[in-house]
């Protein structure tokens, strides 16, 4: 008897679980997404839609989405558009929900401005095409805009948002990039300026100069302007379809910057021409059109060698390091590390060093840039101080000196400095003078009474 109650009672648990679940919660929820859909404008999703169309009293505008998601522009110009741009429309148009409807009737619709609409839009999908929505004038406190569609009578509101995000020129839903390209799959880089031409290609993470001479190339600068140019919009369009480029003397340019992408080394090539106003004809080799970039792009783009070459002075990793040297006129001080990592002043005196001062040196020196290339190849060391240099700083890494660096005469805030392993000589800040002009007490762990 007393199962059979149980059961009993289970099945009423388990029926009135149903119920919670289908009345008290499945169907509100159903209910509620039916409602939510019902206020939508377009049922779609946006991986559906293949074309948008936007109808403006004057114009029309009509982007096509081409097979790998990008969008192209197909009237009134054909060109590649902004797919960030038009996504956003898109996804606009996928979110709108009308608000309330304000007239069952269509007799009275020039009263919203429905009559001549600011804006129609239309959206192609794979199987359909969406019914035009209309948006006409903005309510009396301008926070909805009045809408329909054609093949409804009703009139309702909108957010006045939407409006605004779909007021849009050729302009606005075209590719402003001044050049599309990879950024991370440059592999060579031509910089031509009248009558200079630098060539920088990249190897692994590094990148070499090899025109007009061959060394290290900066790899952060070659990396800041690839960025300001892969990042740079067209101003303005001036001319689609241009006769000659001669007229924005683009014929000749004033500059030509050619990148090579890819392991294919796909050739991308931008000319900069003549200056109007504030800006500067310029024309990408891949299409046919003028347009104008900033004042501001060219500057950033005029790159001398010393810009793009690198300026490291000193080479060598501060972790492999295992002794330092410090040689002047009136003292030697040298600091070796010990099995633990930590560093030990073994002459003048044999002391704990400073590890974070020791280090500090190190440091210093290997972010040691040049401001100025002074010589590639010098006939006399005499002239720059380095005959006898003030200051010789040795770097070892086990019984191997990586770094000689010599230290000359100072001049005007700088100072001339080289290393033994290169010829070139170097101006650099006359601040690493005083770093290295350090005394014996400003290593050491012990005061400077304990060392006396």
């Amino acid at each position: 008897m007393r199962v059979k109650t149980t059961a009993v009672l289970a099945a009423i648990l388990v029926a009135l679980g149903l119920y919670v679940w289908f009345y008290e919660v499945r169907r509100p929820a159903e209910q509620e997404k039916q409602k939510e859909a019902e206020q939508k404008v377009f049922l779609f999703s946006k991986e559906e839609v293949g074309k948008l169309t936007l109808i403006y009293p004057e114009k029309k505008i009509v982007c096509g989405k081409k097979p790998d998601g990008d969008w192209r522009l197909i009237y009134p110009i054909e060109a590649e558009g902004d797919k960030d741009a038009i996504d956003r429309i898109v996804s606009n148009l996928e979110g709108a929900k009308a608000d309330q409807v304000v007239a069952d009737s269509a007799a009275n619709i020039s009263e919203f401005g429905l009559l001549y609409p600011n804006v129609g839009v239309c959206l192609d999908l794979k199987d359909s095409t969406t019914d035009t929505l209309l948006l006409g004038d903005k309510s009396p406190t301008g926070d909805f805009v009045f809408a329909q569609k054609i093949s409804h009578p009703q009139v309702f509101t909108l957010p006045s948002w939407l409006l605004s995000s779909l007021e849009k020129t050729v302009y606005d839903l075209r590719d402003k990039r001044v050049l599309a390209f990879d950024k991370a799959g440059v592999k060579k880089l031509e910089l031509a300026q009248r009558r200079q031409r630098i060539v920088c290609t990249q190897g692994g993470s590094q990148w070499q100069m090899e025109k007009p001479l061959e060394t290290k190339a900066d790899k952060n600068e070659i990396d800041r302007l690839l960025s300001r140019l892969k990042n740079a919009k067209a101003k303005e369009f001036v001319d689609e379809e241009p006769k000659s480029l001669k007229k924005y003397g683009l014929h000749k340019p004033r500059m030509e910057v050619t990148l090579w992408v890819g392991e294919a080394k796909a050739k991308k090539m931008l000319r900069i021409g003549d200056k109007e106003g504030e800006n500067h004809y310029a024309w990408d080799e891949s299409r046919s059109s003028v347009f104008l970039v900033g004042t501001d792009l060219v500057k950033h783009l005029q790159k001398t060698v010393f810009d793009l070459r690198d300026k490291t002075v000193a080479e060598f990793e501060v972790d492999e390091l295992n002794k330092l040297e410090l040689i002047r006129s009136d003292t030697t001080i040298i600091c070796v590390k010990d099995t633990s990592g930590s560093w030990q002043l073994t002459q003048p005196v044999k002391l704990k060093a400073k590890d974070s001062k020791v280090s500090g040196i190190l440091w210093n020196i290997k972010g040691l840039k040049a401001q100025q290339i002074v010589t590639e190849k010098p006939r006399e060391f005499s002239k720059y101080g380095l005959d006898k240099p003030q200051i010789i700083a040795r770097f070892w890494k086990d019984k191997t000196a990586v770094v000689e660096l010599w230290v000359g005469e100072e001049k005007d805030g700088s100072v001339y400095v080289k290393t033994k392993q290169r010829l070139t000589v170097f101006l650099v800040e006359d601040k690493i003078v005083k770093n290295l002009l350090v005394k014996v007490e400003d290593i050491v762990e012990e005061t400077a009474e304990s060392i006396k």
